[in-house]
């Protein structure tokens, strides 16, 4: 190192932040750095000399720490280096920084210069001028190993703006998942992971238009598995319709899961509907971070009003519903999404997982061993109703955990001011299906809490209940179905809707029940 660059208040010296208090970090990292320093003891001692260095462990703030308090504030000053700004990112062809994670949440704009993940520096002419073609009022990010050493320094030496943050995206992957060791990824390079064996890289569509050059490295080249295929590129998009109305102690979990998806090609459409608890803020807030997310405020309507109102925004070929207080699996849209393309169907449907707020644990599970899928008619679908198998008889009612071809919506709204809209609605739309799929995977959490609605609720609904149950016989019939199951289910209905009208003091509506039951036990027609 020449003596007057090290004089020079325009050079840095950064080292990794090891040489005092070790202890700071995990059994693996003192370990590793013990080794290190018996075998370079003698270099650093002779060539590093000065009172004060920079860390190279800006890009490592999470993993090797055994206190890792501090992370969450280490990752927020970083982001908001680039926050509002022009980013040019510069990495390997599996590095994919930021896919699957909100790192770059907030940047003005985002692209990319793709180049080979190993040897990069044999293309080290291309890269530097291709960067430099495009760097022009730009943060320029390099994640490229030891090519990215050498870029960053003579791309401040012309005056640009580049930092080399090489670990910081599968830092920030294992922070988000609370991760206590270092895990590899399976859908994208790992920092120290140096291999790449396995990967399975998801078509992306945000990804590849972001895009701009790729050098040293051609799409027909890779020789690891694209999950996915060009036509994929053009994905359908899919409309996410979440009411949200006073649900601020869940929402962001809500929210999180959502943007965690494996297949990105979404829109959110938040329709907070007159909250009182900050709910909208928080609808605000990631709005401002991701542009798939729009919000919509409106004067308290009810659930209702507000799916109708997502259902008139929707963009997208498909809709699904999430609750605000419920929460998916990150594979929730891709599966439901393939299920129905492959299967050629109008709805495809997943099961569910109930969560107990207060005791924050689950109520039941579905075991792999569990794990089906099939292709139903209408009606071998209907016939389901009532079957508590597989929980069908919640599953065919509920409106989320389920995706729908928007088309079907035409002329269907959810009825206004009443309970149980969901029971008045779904039916229609299988209904206008030629084929349902149904795969028999929890990929929705359904929240039960204390705010639910009450059985009380429930039983004073009772009209509502026998009236929807009435009209969807008589559609029935009327379009042609067998209605031996549902004559069986509407009595069943009939009994269970008796004893809620005695329970909850409705003598008028008991009584014209109690007839009902009378006709259906004594004045069928005979054959």
């Amino acid at each position: 190192m020449p003596h007057n660059l090290t004089k020079s208040p325009d050079f840095l010296v950064c080292l990794p932040d090891v040489f005092q208090q070790l202890e700071r970090y995990n059994s693996n990292a003192v370990h590793f750095w013990q080794q290190h320093f018996a075998r370079y003891q003698t270099f650093y001692q002779e060539h590093c000399q000065s009172p004060w260095y920079g860390s190279t462990f800006i890009s490592r703030p999470y993993i090797d720490l055994l206190d890792k308090g501090q992370a969450a504030a280490s990752f927020q000053a970083l982001k908001a280096l680039w926050q509002g700004r022009d980013v040019l990112l510069v990495e390997g062809e599996t590095s994919r920084s930021g896919v699957g994670n909100d790192l770059f949440a907030g940047v003005g704009s985002l692209e990319r210069i793709i180049c080979p993940s190993r040897n990069a520096f044999a293309h080290y002419a291309e890269i530097e001028a291709a960067v430099r073609a495009r760097a022009e009022k730009r943060l320029i990010l390099v994640m490229l190993g030891p090519t990215a050493k050498v870029l960053v320094r003579d791309l401040h030496a012309a005056g640009y703006q580049a930092l080399d943050l090489g670990h910081i995206d599968s830092e920030y992957e294992w922070f988000q998942m609370g991760a206590t060791h270092k895990v590899p990824l399976g859908y994208k390079h790992t920092a120290e992971f140096n291999y790449d064996e396995g990967l399975r890289l998801e078509v992306n569509l945000d990804y590849e238009r972001q895009i701009v050059a790729r050098i040293g490295v051609e799409e027909d080249d890779m020789d690891f598995e694209v999950k996915g295929s060009q036509e994929q590129l053009q994905a359908e998009l899919i409309s996410i319709v979440v009411p949200v109305y006073n649900a601020a102690d869940y929402l962001r979990r809500c929210l999180d899961s959502i943007l965690k998806q494996t297949y990105d090609r979404f829109e959110v459409i938040l329709v907070n509907d007159g909250s009182t608890d900050g709910s909208g803020g928080i609808c605000q807030d990631y709005a401002a971070r991701d542009s798939r997310i729009q919000v919509v405020h409106q004067e308290n309507q009810g659930p209702s009003a507000a799916r109708n109102r997502g259902i008139q925004l929707a963009q997208g070929e498909y809709v699904t519903f999430v609750d605000a207080d419920d929460f998916v699996e990150a594979t929730y849209l891709e599966v439901l999404y393939q299920s129905l393309v492959e299967h050629d169907a109008d709805i495809s449907i997943c099961n569910f997982t109930s969560f107990n707020e207060e005791r924050q644990s689950f109520l039941f599970s579905i075991t792999q061993e569990m794990f089906f899928e099939q292709t139903y008619s209408v009606q071998e679908w209907l016939q389901k109703e009532s079957s508590g198998a597989n929980n069908f008889h919640l599953v065919f009612t509920f409106s989320p955990m389920k995706l729908f071809k928007r088309a079907l919506w035409e002329g269907i709204a959810y009825p206004l001011g009443r309970l149980r809209e969901d029971d008045a609605t779904i039916y229609k739309l299988y209904l206008k299906a030629k084929r349902i799929h149904f795969i028999n995977q929890p990929l929705y959490y359904y929240s039960q809490s204390p705010a639910g609605l009450s059985r009380n609720q429930m039983q004073t609904d009772t009209a509502s209940m026998l009236a929807i149950a009435e009209e969807r016989l008589a559609l029935l019939v009327a379009l042609g179905y067998d209605v031996t199951e549902h004559v069986e289910s509407y009595h069943r209905r009939l009994e269970k809707c008796q004893a809620d009208a005695l329970y909850s003091g409705q003598i008028e509506l008991y009584q014209q029940i109690s007839s009902k039951l009378d006709l259906l036990a004594h004045h069928r027609k005979e054959d």
